[in-house]
């Protein structure tokens, strides 16, 4: 069938159809006529066109060319219209290509059908040439535009990403170790970039802040705002660590009202100092979630946590300077007790069932995994559990930070071990010892003895510490696990990755051998460089094959 009608290709419309359109047009019609005529129009006002006689051959023509726009004919032999529409759709390198029906149907019907298999638009046969032109010209400009708005957005997202591979490398969840507790992150955003902030910053005379932050909002802003929050809370910590957390609190609470001129962002914010002489936190609770407190296995009333405070970081409203000392609460870290700070990620994450939140039944699954003394990482378990229990945390960011307060009771063995071959050899026997009077079997503490011996042996010969020098130990017991923990300040464990290339005999020397030995004995080993200083945790469960 023709698909225009001469009548109407004359006088004014003529001069109106010298409009100039740009683009790759491909023109598709069993009908040679059809396809000259259409080529001819086209071309005449700036199209680059290219045409298939049928839908099979348009379809390998789409996936070559890479069309900005495709009329289609739709009754052909073969393949027609409708099915060809279809298949443009579902391949992804033409899906963004728009179509444009040409059809002599009328039915509704047919027309339903083109738009549900994605064609754009549909133009009726006999045609105008004015209206294809028109129709044409503005499926070619949505063209381009969408192409733009692609470009942008996958710049955007590059951007973003970039963004928050930078903010992940701020945010270290990196463990932390002192002689009286650990520290276990778990960090995960909703997005590239997050709104969550947290930090462990050690001060003079065995001092540590601990604190996790909440910014409102989702999105590149809180995630800006929640770096900025981490540089002023690292000044303010150190400057006004000696008034405590309601000093410190205040200044920042100052700094982020004057920096952040916006109402609608503030952050909450839950903080810890700990006093490592009477093994005591002081704590400052800035309306965030009262923390989770487990001791001797057993859940305790988080409600006190919420006896001061209240003002999140830079609310907009009220003093300048609204926490004071009777708003801090003290917290004694006796017997063996864990500690959870988290954000509010976690307890509104919901049942992907139910879609109920998962609200305080964050405080039994912490009760739970806290009792498995095998499971190192507390926050990790914490988050695994909620997603095993089928909690989805995909709507929001989540931060755990897990402070096990150690009990000395578990404490075997804590001592500093002199560069010396012969010293690392008795503080080895005396490891096997003190772990075997606490029940431990003979194979278990003669293993304990040996990772003693290997990993104290390389610090001695490979680890760059001066003659003078010496390393940390520290050795736990908690039913059939034993926990052994180095530190020490030598040459970076990773020197593989430190010196960007594969290291031989000569380089790794009797190190290598020793290295290789210590993770066939542990049943987990970890290793950590922070803060210039190399620390190894290693785990090795009674009765546990390896």
């Amino acid at each position: 069938m023709p698909i225009n009608d001469q009548k109407t290709f004359s006088g004014n419309t003529a001069s109106r159809l010298l409009q100039s359109l740009s683009g790759r047009v491909l023109i598709v019609d069993d009908e040679l006529p059809n396809r000259l005529y259409l080529r001819k129009l086209l071309e005449a006002r700036g199209c680059e066109v290219f045409d298939a006689a049928s839908g099979v051959e348009a379809f390998e023509v789409a996936l070559k060319r890479q069309p900005d726009l495709v009329l289609v004919d739709v009754i052909m032999p073969e393949m027609d219209g409708f099915e060809l529409c279809g298949k443009l759709r579902d391949e992804p390198r033409t899906a963004n290509s728009p179509v444009i029906m040409v059809t002599a149907k009328s039915k509704i019907e047919d027309i339903e059908t083109g738009f549900e298999l994605g064609a754009m638009d549909y133009i009726r046969k006999p045609f105008n040439p004015r209206e294809l032109i028109l129709r044409v010209g503005n499926a070619l400009a949505l063209k381009r535009s969408n192409d733009e708005l692609m470009i942008w957005n996958n710049r955007v997202a590059r951007d973003i990403e970039l963004a928050g591979a930078i903010q992940r490398s701020l945010f270290s969840d990196v463990p932390h170790f002192s002689r009286r507790f650990e520290v276990r992150i778990a960090y995960r955003t909703c997005m590239d970039v997050g709104g969550d902030a947290f930090d462990i910053i050690a001060l003079p005379d065995g001092q540590y802040c601990i604190y996790v932050a909440d910014v409102s909002g989702h999105g590149v802003a809180p995630a800006m705002i929640s770096s900025l929050l981490k540089a002023m809370a690292s000044e303010m910590i150190r400057r006004y660590a000696s008034g405590g957390p309601s000093a410190i609190c205040n200044a920042l609470n100052v700094a982020f009202r004057r920096r952040i001129d916006n109402p609608s962002y503030f952050s909450t914010l839950f903080m810890a100092l700990y006093n490592p002489d009477t093994l005591e936190w002081s704590c400052m609770n800035c309306g965030h979630p009262n923390p989770v407190f487990v001791r001797n296995d057993t859940i305790g009333d988080s409600s006190l946590f919420s006896a001061g405070g209240g003002t999140p970081i830079g609310f907009p409203f009220g003093d300048e300077k609204p926490y004071s000392k009777s708003d801090e609460v003290v917290f004694s870290g006796e017997g063996d007790t864990f500690l959870l700070l988290y954000t509010d990620g976690l307890t509104e994450a919901r049942h992907v069932e139910t879609n109920e939140e998962c609200g305080e039944r964050l405080d039994a699954i912490y009760e739970q995994v806290v009792r498995d003394a095998s499971v190192p990482n507390k926050s990790i378990a914490l988050l695994d559990t909620l997603e095993a229990e089928n909690f989805s945390m995909e709507g929001d960011d989540c931060t755990a930070i897990s402070i096990h307060m150690l009990d000395p009771e578990k404490i075997v063995v804590e001592q500093s071990v002199p560069r010396n071959i012969y010293m690392v050899s008795e503080v080895a026997k005396q490891c096997e010892i003190a772990v075997a009077t606490r029940g431990i079997s003979h194979d278990s503490s003669a293993l304990v003895r040996l990772l003693v011996m290997e990993l104290g042996s390389n610090l001695v010969e490979h680890s760059g510490l001066s003659e003078d020098a010496s390393f940390w130990l520290q050795v736990r017991v908690d039913g059939p696990v034993c926990q052994l923990v180095f530190t020490d300040k030598g040459d970076e464990w990773d020197l593989e990755k430190a010196l960007g290339h594969t290291l031989d005999e000569m380089h790794m020397g009797e190190r290598g051998r020793g290295l290789a030995i210590t993770n066939t004995i542990a049943n987990r080993i970890e290793r950590y460089r922070t803060n210039s200083e190399n620390l190894t945790y290693c785990t090795v469960i009674d009765g546990e094959d390896r």
